[in-house]
């Protein structure tokens, strides 16, 4: 048997493959339908083989030339591999894995470790591709104006954000007044190694920012990612992922950014009172200055606010200048002030307000009725103007007579008045001590002033006329009211002994007044009501008075709310002042021989302190430690104990400060075993 040339010989010893069975009741129509359906697959195989190869064809080149790098870089990787496999750690590594893969479940447990890995570093990939920009948040420009009964605006409030600024175009002294409020040890030495990274991962999972020296975490950019850039507010939950983040942008600033760099950043991301992000803005909208030309008081106030975003500059004046003092202390314990330059800014702080600020804005009567307005005007407006029932010549006549009261009753006084019209609205307000809070009867006194609304241009809310409020209700409101407005403010020591409390009509108007003065003839005596006919003499002469007896009737009610014992007028030669009460509680330091505590200045005895590196290990030394100060003799001078140990005495002994002149012999002991071991000051 022959074969043509170039076909296949036939394997005769191989029998030949029988014919495919077909299943009982499958016919020719079923066998041919699955030939159809094999050649077609048969034909895709084959267009898929030839387009796979075209593509080849054409990706060919260009994978040789990205390959030709990759082979030069593969021998040095071979060769780490290979010198990394040889270390007997891995060998050990890799002879356990082996042995676990043998057990039974070894398998399963190696795929769930490799399962675990991979998610947490998926997480980690996703935590890293959304960051916060480093710029902040975006913020868009709101401008709300609040306004008296004629147009005129009374108090503007809304969101702005100014320029960024580097840290030379600020002045030092806002650098320093900042740098106190946030971090006092920003400038000490920081090392971002393996301990410093795991401080600032540890500091990142914990829910409170230490007030303490660093412990390896920046306290202050610490702050800025999480308050700033993340926007967590102390006390909000956090989750895992922000968590992540925020230790994520704190490396990543302290190994790319340098310190002035970082403090740039923070002053142009900081809030400065509600609304007020960056120095830029917070200086131009509360001061009308640049950043640059901003003196230490005006610092302090703006550094003040930082500690307590939530305060309106131009409403809690009182509690920004107690902040501010706080500034103060804080930058004579870093060394940026001594002693009589803080006094000296301190003088100038008491007398320091934002631009803008008057008796109806520190009343808190505009804030109200914003947050009346709130509802109608909706989420985030361009522009919102609200019109109030407030009478500007009924104001200022409240302003001139208030003025008046307190030049009488001295210095020290507080005065208030509060004037409703008939439907219970503020007509006339003047806050004798703190501005009022969001209480019921301040809420319905607000809704009763609210009048006129109009949002991005297009009016929302307008009722010219109100009900009448019965008289009853309005006299109660009207005592409420008084009685918010007539509380101390935060911060502030309050010298009255009694408050003195008039309410009467004069026409179709209620009116209040409140006198809190040192003295019980100027507190509650004739004051508070020499205030109400002060206002009714001016009402006569603006406009056609009511008779004198109308005028006086309504209820007259006097009344006292002791706020510390009173004095009595004469002692008897042989009586003693009453001993002055023991200090207890956790102080602040202010320098090595001056503490802070309830509020009080103490001056330690027979000690006079150094500022600077002395006084941050004297805070580190107390910090949260309980301190006992008895009266010492001279004013505001203290012996103090910390447990058993003399404050004065420990100071003298580890020099930091000097004994003071008739020192006590201990202490001038103390003082002397410092200079023979040159410790401290006596280096």
């Amino acid at each position: 048997m022959t074969t043509q040339p170039g076909r296949d010989w036939l394997d005769l010893a191989s029998p030949p493959h029988p014919p495919p069975e077909v299943p009982d009741g499958a016919g020719p129509a079923r066998v041919s339908a699955s030939h159809r359906i094999g050649a077609q697959l048969a034909q895709v195989r084959a267009g898929a083989a030839r387009a796979g190869s075209a593509a080849a064809g054409y990706l060919a080149p260009a994978m040789a030339a990205a390959a030709v790098p990759l082979r030069r870089v593969a021998p040095a990787w071979q060769g780490a591999a290979e010198r990394v496999g040889a270390h007997p750690l891995a060998v050990r590594a890799a002879g356990a894995a082996r042995r676990a893969g043998d057990l039974p479940w070894g398998r399963a447990l190696a795929l769930t470790g490799l399962a675990g890995l991979g998610a947490a570093a998926l997480f980690l990939v996703w935590c890293a591709a959304t960051l916060p920009p480093l710029s902040g948040p975006s913020h868009q420009a709101r401008t709300l104006t609040v306004q008296a009964e004629d147009g005129t605006p009374i108090a503007r409030r809304g969101t702005a954000r100014g320029q960024a600024l580097t840290a030379e175009a600020v002045a030092p002294a806002m650098r320093q007044a900042f740098l106190a409020a946030q971090d006092p040890w920003f400038e000490d030495p920081y090392r971002l190694d393996a301990a410093g990274i795991a401080a600032v991962i540890g500091g990142a999972l914990r829910d409170t920012i230490s007030d303490g020296p660093r412990a390896g975490s920046p306290r202050l950019t610490q702050r800025l990612v999480r308050r700033d850039l993340i926007g967590a507010a102390p006390g909000d939950d956090r989750s895992l992922a922000d968590r992540v983040r925020e230790a994520m942008l704190v490396l990543w600033l302290q190994a790319r950014e340098d310190r002035p760099r970082i403090l740039a950043r923070a002053l142009d991301l900081a809030p400065f009172g509600a609304g007020l992000t960056g120095i830029d803005a917070a200086a131009r909208a509360l001061f009308g200055k640049e950043a640059a030309s901003l003196g230490t008081a005006e610092a302090a106030y703006l550094a003040g606010l930082t500690l307590a975003p939530d305060l309106e500059p131009d409403r809690d004046v009182a509690a920004a200048r107690a902040r501010g003092r706080e500034v103060l202390d804080a930058m004579v314990m870093r060394g940026s002030l001594s002693a009589a330059q803080a006094a000296e800014a301190a003088q100038a702080l008491d007398g320091l307000a934002p631009t803008g600020t008057s008796p109806v804005t520190r009343s808190g009567v505009p804030d109200l009725v914003l947050a009346e307005a709130a509802d109608r005007i909706g989420s985030a407006p361009r522009e919102a103007v609200v019109r109030t029932t407030l009478d500007r010549d009924l104001q200022a006549m409240a302003e001139k007579a208030v003025e008046r009261r307190l030049d009488a009753a001295g210095r020290g006084a507080r005065a208030g008045l509060l004037i409703l019209g008939p439907d219970g609205a503020v007509q006339a307000v003047v806050a004798g001590g703190a501005p009022l809070t969001d209480t019921r009867a301040a809420r319905r006194a607000a809704a009763a002033s609210l009048r006129y609304l109009r949002r991005d241009g297009r009016p929302v809310y307008d009722r010219l006329v109100a009900g009448p409020m019965p008289a009853a209700e309005r006299r109660t409101a009207l005592l409420g009211l008084l009685a918010d407005l007539a509380r101390p403010p935060e911060g502030a020591d309050d010298p009255g002994v009694r408050d003195g409390l008039f309410v009467g009509t004069t026409g179709d108007l209620l009116v209040g007044a409140v006198v809190s003065a040192g003295s019980a003839e100027n507190g509650a005596g004739d004051g508070p009501e020499a205030l109400f006919q002060d206002v009714v003499a001016q009402l006569a002469k603006a406009r056609p008075a009511p008779p004198a007896a109308e005028a006086r009737e309504g209820a007259r009610e006097t009344g006292s709310t002791p706020r510390s014992p009173a004095r009595p007028a004469w002692q008897n030669p042989g009586e003693r002042s009453p001993p002055v009460a023991a200090l207890r509680g956790v102080p602040r330091v202010i320098d090595t021989g001056r503490l802070r505590l309830d509020g009080q200045a103490v001056r330690l005895a027979g000690v006079e302190g150094q500022g600077g590196a002395y006084a941050r290990e004297f805070r580190q030394y107390l910090r949260r430690r309980e301190v006992t100060c008895q009266p010492a003799g001279g004013p505001e001078v203290y012996r103090c104990r910390a447990g058993e140990q003399d404050l004065s005495e420990v100071v003298l002994f580890n020099g930091a400060g000097r004994a003071a002149p008739g020192a006590p012999p201990e202490l001038q002991a103390a003082e002397a075993n410092a200079k023979a071991r040159k410790a401290g000051v006596w280096q």
